[in-house]
């Protein structure tokens, strides 16, 4: 490191490696406020903006930081990485080979080139770009972890798992890499048959997962949402005058088949899916009043529901006939769009309460997200809400709400699949059926299924864990 680094960036290293990204994030851009022109302070806060979801600004920082000092090969490798994250992995390969070019060893450029080959499903690229960094013990944590994930696409379960086990307990790397490395782990032991071992990995994966779940908070967000609309005045409250019938959001919890049903309906000619975009919610964030959402929603005329139901199809315009968008969070939003959009279709995505409990706390999630999915019990509780808000909207809208169960779409692909286009106003077009020839970049942690035909391995996936699961039963109540 430079002499001449401002100590804050330091301590923003530091930070950033520990998971506290908005500690991270003000020293920054406390740096910046007073030295405009850093490139180390830009190329950090572009990190940091990354994992906090601000793609835009983040792409606007990397690029001022390469303006400025264009010959780092870290400054490149993280450009690289976050055209990979908004599915731009052709640029990402090239992004990452202007890296090499200044310095051909860098091995988290080597390890995010090798992550966009298995992104583009070319396992076998990503493995003959590490091998030799193995082969010689020239491996990193990051190397070693990307070559054990491009070992379990190709089939090498026990080589994977083989690989991290030689680099556990990793003490002194960054957190996000030890969280990685055991979330790694657990899915090779779990491909293997291994599932006490595969339990254990994923259990130490969110013990390193920052928590901080708030129940009674949750709890109370959800209390305030059913005041907000009301089963009995529901018909009398004042709605958009907006006659767009093109949308439809799906909703749901992480892990419910989502990805699936928007795929579905994305592989139709006249339907296009947006993904998780965040324009629906930006918009009411920025439109609340009051302590509370019922008190925001409360003081809401036709003519502000007509302003925010503009702007959002305005921002998210499309010729298609139908435009998904697949924000899933939105299903705290299920009254709000409603009303704005009156001729929305809604869709919810289920699942099996144990299997998608289990597939949450099995996955990665990105840091300071999701904060109930690191702990079995708050995966129940959280789930528990969730159902109780879920059945408020079912008793509101009726019909004008599909329920989409992810066990009988891949057990009766076709009847589900006619059922949810149908719902649309879709006629049925065998090209659904075909939903993985698309070729379409998805960016959720689902992309791997849906660039496949349907398969039902998946479905009670969790009973593989027995007893291991118990916490989630009991939250679950089963």
């Amino acid at each position: 490191m430079a002499k001449n680094v401002d100590p804050r960036l330091t301590s923003a290293m530091h930070a950033l490696a520990s998971g506290q990204v908005e500690q991270a994030d003000a020293l920054c851009r406390g740096v910046l406020q007073d030295k405009r022109r850093d490139d180390l302070a830009m190329a950090l806060l572009a990190q940091v903006c990354n994992q906090s979801g601000k793609y835009v600004e983040a792409l606007g920082l990397i690029r001022n930081a390469i303006a400025k000092n264009g010959k780092r090969a870290d400054y490149h490798g993280l450009l690289a990485d976050m055209l990979a994250t908004r599915g731009d992995f052709k640029g990402a390969i090239g992004a990452y080979d202007k890296a090499l070019k200044y310095q051909p060893q860098h091995p988290g450029v080597l390890a995010g080139k090798a992550n966009t080959w298995l992104r583009l499903d070319e396992p076998e690229k990503a493995r003959k770009l590490l091998e030799p960094y193995m082969k010689g013990g020239l491996e990193d944590l990051t190397i070693a972890t990307v070559f054990s994930k491009s070992l379990i696409a190709l089939g090498e379960y026990d080589a994977a798992a083989a690989v991290l086990l030689n680099h556990i307990p990793a003490e002194n790397e960054p957190i996000e890499s030890r969280r990685t490395l055991y979330f790694v782990l657990g899915s090779a032991m779990e491909k293997a048959g291994e599932y006490k071992s595969a339990f254990e990995a994923y259990e130490q994966a969110n013990i390193l997962s920052l928590s901080g779940f708030d129940q009674k908070n949750c709890t109370k967000i959800h209390d305030d949402l059913i005041v907000a609309f009301p089963v009995n005045k529901f018909s009398t409250m004042p709605i958009s005058s907006q006659e767009d019938d093109t949308r439809v959001f799906i909703v749901g919890m992480p892990r419910c088949g989502s990805t699936l049903t928007e795929q579905i309906i994305d592989a139709h000619p006249d339907g296009i899916g947006l993904g998780e975009i965040e324009v629906l919610q930006n918009l009411l964030l920025n439109a609340k009043t009051g302590e509370s959402f019922s008190d925001m929603w409360s003081a809401m005329t036709p003519q502000s529901l007509d302003v925010i139901a503009t702007q959002y199809l305005e921002s998210t315009n499309s010729p298609a006939k139908k435009i998904v968008d697949k924000q899933l969070g939105h299903f705290q939003f299920v009254g709000a769009i409603a009303t704005l959009l009156p001729k929305a279709k809604i869709i919810h995505c289920t699942r099996n309460p144990m299997s998608m409990g289990f597939s949450c706390f099995a996955q990665k999630f990105a840091p300071s997200t999701n904060a109930w999915a690191s702990s079995l019990h708050n995966i129940g509780n959280f789930y528990n809400e969730y159902n109780r808000l879920m059945q408020h909207w079912e008793e509101l809208l009726g019909e004008r709400m599909l329920t989409v169960q992810y066990e009988d779409l891949v057990q009766d692909q076709e009847a589900q699949t006619r059922r949810i286009l149908s719902f649309c106003n879709l006629d049925f077009h065998e090209r659904c059926m075909r939903f993985w020839e698309t070729g379409r970049t998805v960016l959720t942690l689902s992309q791997d299924q849906v660039r496949k035909p349907m398969y039902d391995s998946s479905v009670l996936r969790h009973e593989r864990f027995g007893k291991f699961l118990d916490p989630l039963r009991k939250a679950l109540e089963l």
